[in-house]
């Protein structure tokens, strides 16, 4: 690490990470499709390349922060010689409060995206989908770009500055908060059929912050499931 920090710019670095989950993620995802039992396929060509779509301009955005700021490291601050990767003890801390945070922003920010005038212009896109079992993994991507981008991208990039999280912890918070979302479809998530179902409850990632507001209602939505899908 040390010989890449003296030979490129931090958020340089950060790309090169940021480009390498993002690819192992969408590997994963392929993997996980080939382990799925056989399904009827609602996914459409549209919404797969909205979905990826969605990856690209998140990247370009990183790219453009880091080279018209010189360089400059969006995701930490972490980049000084000689380098020090996390301990495990610091990783698991790190991960643990990471993860916790993001249901709490995701919970709030997807709370807001239902007000009404607001679901019409940002979040309404991402309910086309009725079934998500129904569907490819990757399209737990598919939303309108803003949506994207202030429901998974602002969330994990903001929660890693606040915690000031090692880079090699960024990259981990980043692939675990979005495989994680991979393999809660790949095994069937009532309470998320139930949302896309009904568009309410169950706003939160893992359920915390639903159970805290009086937001989980164990859902029905796998037995209320169109064969034809959606």
């Amino acid at each position: 690490m040390d010989g890449l920090i003296e030979r490129y710019p931090a958020g340089y670095i950060e790309i090169m990470g940021s480009v390498s989950v993002q690819l192992v993620y969408m590997v994963v995802g392929l993997f996980m499709e080939w382990l799925r039992p056989p399904y009827t396929s609602a996914t459409s060509r549209k919404m797969l390349t909205q979905s990826l779509w969605n990856h690209v301009v998140a990247t370009m955005t990183h790219v453009a922060f880091v080279v018209f700021s010189g360089g400059r490291s969006m995701l930490t601050r972490t980049f000084v010689r000689p380098y020090s990767p996390p301990s495990w003890a610091e990783l698991a801390r790190d991960l643990a409060v990471g993860l916790l945070l993001r249901d709490v922003v995701f919970y709030v920010v997807h709370r807001l995206w239902h007000a009404p005038g607001v679901y019409e212009r940002v979040h309404a896109k991402h309910h086309e989908i009725r079934h998500p079992g129904n569907h490819h993994v990757w399209t737990i991507s598919y939303m309108s770009t803003v949506d994207f981008m202030l429901l998974y991208g602002v969330p994990v990039v903001g929660i890693a500055k606040l915690l000031e999280m090692n880079i090699v912890t960024t990259l981990a918070f980043s692939f675990v908060s979005a495989v994680g979302e991979q393999f809660k479809l790949m095994w069937g998530d009532e309470a998320h059929d139930e949302h896309h179902l009904n568009l309410a409850p169950n706003y939160g990632v893992y359920g915390l912050m639903d159970t805290i507001c009086g937001a989980a209602i164990p859902g029905t939505g796998l037995a209320r499931k169109s064969p034809k899908g959606e």
